[in-house]
């Protein structure tokens, strides 16, 4: 059984801050925090913390925006219906 989600934004932030107690305000400036702290390590190998990135670029942007998008998130893929593999998809 196939069961996806589709949240606004706004729903979005409403469950994470339920879950989880984290606002919005400080996820718009997640990404611009984590690239002063790589700065500040000096970090070199920057492909190591790609996928990182990405998690700090997409709550900068759900803390940003609240209109004019849509989150879909599929919990399983369709192959293994039993092991949670969440994807998300901004719509």
């Amino acid at each position: 059984m196939h069961h996806v989600v589709s949240e606004t934004p706004v729903a979005f932030l409403q469950n994470l801050l339920e879950a989880t107690q984290i606002d919005r305000k400080p996820l718009r400036f997640t990404s611009e925090r984590l690239g002063s702290l790589v700065r500040t390590l000096e970090l070199n190998d920057l492909d190591e913390y790609s996928s990182l990135q990405r998690v700090a670029n997409f709550a900068t942007l759900i803390g940003t925006y609240q209109k004019g998008f849509s989150l879909i998130l599929e919990p399983f893929d369709d192959r293994t219906p039993t092991i949670p593999d969440p994807v998300f998809h901004l719509w």
